[in-house]
């Protein structure tokens, strides 16, 4: 490890991970901090949506998350046949894949080390002060406390982080009163060749395979709410939940390990506190409704690894930093609402909330509403805010096959890569017009339309959303490189 890494990134959860693999990548040079000296096997998350698949194969690092990990293509709504059907979806990635949490820390922190980022365990944050050059955090291990410097630290430690509590962000909202029942465990008896769920007035069980023959079971039991979280759940008691509900034994044994746990919806004020930033559950934690927690962290890295980058590299200014928060913050603001309505619709057992669930999966059945509740599950229907550049600008871009390629790329999405920016269009843009940002600039024809009534050329951003569309290259493209990439390089003559 460098003496003093350009960032230090504290807890090596997926979201820390994601980002040290970013910006290793990137060729900024990192170190990872975790007090942990093993990796836990409490996974409570176990989906990866495809959304979050799409952003790790823009860098290549899908692969080893899809080798852990199971296709769902059908999850159920709870309701005797009735599904999400994700092959409705435009991505290459058209299903939810079902991995315990500590595999797919397992690929990241694979990913992490390819890239070249160090990471440290055993080391627990006991101090952090900051000026205008960087940041001094002061850290306890095995051999004594020691303090590391960077230009940058990044939190992402978690609902109990130390980094967000020594820069003073208060981390607002409140906790459930009901405690839920979750295990990864052997099924004899399952109720159905692959994912299944029931709901009645007892609650809620879901049972989803894993690549290796485990079930994560997650139970929602409505007589057993008001348990303490902290009361230790045994396999008889799960067992007589899951019998209640799904109305036989599926023979729950082995298990993994079996946890209560009471949610909580908690939020940031703030991501960002001079060089210190806010990533992942130490800027927002909600309920596992929709197994969102994971995905909405990895994005955090996804749009704050090439902003550092960029920054660090003198490309952008500090201010681009902002910029973190302003797209991220309103992001993890509807994913808590969402979650919260999720969580009372799922838990409630009045008349009036039994006849809307009944309601609701009915309505799955229409076309349209089924499609808008796949693309905000599945995270296809994201958008960042404009900031005056049209109707188009941050919105997602799907992949597409290329015209022409050489073998370097055949896709659209496989120009990102190496993280640069990419142009793309229906033709090669004039070598005039991109001079300057050869190194920081890809461009790829493509074979077929990004969408009805799409621009013909889209510049997009190192996390696949859009930057500038335009007719023609000559429609402000030199305007937004140098709003984007900064200015150009000289041309040599």
């Amino acid at each position: 490890m460098p003496p003093s890494p350009q960032v230090l990134i504290v807890g090596a959860g997926p979201t820390g991970l994601a980002l040290a693999a970013e910006l290793a990548g990137f060729g900024v040079s990192c170190c990872v901090v975790d007090k942990r000296t093993r990796p836990s096997t409490l996974s409570r998350a176990c989906t990866v949506e495809p959304r979050t698949l799409e952003l790790l194969d823009m860098r290549g690092r899908s692969g080893d998350v899809l080798d852990r990990g199971r296709e769902c293509r059908h999850p159920p709504l709870g309701n005797e046949g009735g599904f999400l059907d994700y092959g409705l979806l435009d991505t290459p990635f058209p299903f939810s894949l079902s991995i315990p949490q500590a595999k797919t820390e397992e690929a990241l922190r694979i990913a992490a080390d390819k890239a070249g980022a160090a990471i440290r365990t055993g080391l627990e944050v006991t101090g952090l002060r900051q000026d205008e050059a960087g940041v001094a955090l002061e850290v306890t291990g095995p051999d004594g406390p020691e303090t590391l410097r960077a230009a940058y630290v990044v939190g992402c430690d978690g609902v109990n982080s130390t980094v967000r509590d020594a820069i003073g962000v208060d981390f607002d909202g409140w906790n459930y009163e009901q405690s839920l029942m979750m295990a990864d465990a052997r099924v004899g008896n399952p109720p159905g060749p692959a994912e299944y769920a029931r709901i009645t007035r007892r609650g809620m069980a879901a049972l989803f395979p894993f690549r290796d023959g485990t079930y994560r079971v997650i139970v929602l039991d409505r007589e057993k709410f008001t348990l303490p979280a902290d009361q230790p759940l045994t396999l008889a008691d799960l067992s007589e939940s899951c019998t209640a509900i799904l109305g036989t034994d599926i023979g729950l044994h082995d298990p993994l390990w079996l946890s209560r746990f009471r949610s909580s919806q908690r939020h940031a004020k703030r991501y960002r506190v001079g060089r210190v930033l806010l990533a992942g559950d130490a800027a927002h934690t909600h309920i596992p409704s929709g197994g969102q927690g994971l995905q909405t962290g990895i994005q955090d890295a996804f749009n704050l690894g090439w902003k550092l980058r960029d920054v660090l590299a003198g490309r952008a200014p500090d201010a681009l930093l902002d910029s973190y928060e302003a797209e991220r913050y309103p992001i993890a603001a509807e994913t808590l609402r969402k979650t919260d309505l999720s969580f009372r619709f799922e838990t409630s057992d009045g008349l009036v909330a039994r006849l809307l669930r009944k309601a609701v999966m009915a309505s799955m059945r229409i076309g349209p509403v089924h499609r808008i509740n796949l693309e905000h599950l599945s995270g296809l229907n994201l958008r960042y805010p404009s900031g005056g550049g049209g109707r188009w600008a941050g919105r997602r871009v799907p992949d597409r096959p290329l015209a022409g390629a050489d073998g370097a790329a055949t896709r659209l999405h496989e120009l990102f890569h190496d993280g640069c920016f990419v142009l793309a269009g229906p033709g090669a843009p004039p070598p005039a017009v991109c001079a300057g940002w050869s190194g920081r600039l890809r461009s790829g024809v493509l074979a077929e339309p990004l969408g009805r009534a799409w621009p013909p050329y889209t510049l997009i951003r190192p996390d696949g959303y859009v930057a500038w569309t335009g007719g023609t290259p000559d429609d402000g493209l030199a305007e937004a490189l140098r709003r984007w990439c900064g200015e150009p390089d000289p041309v040599p003559r």
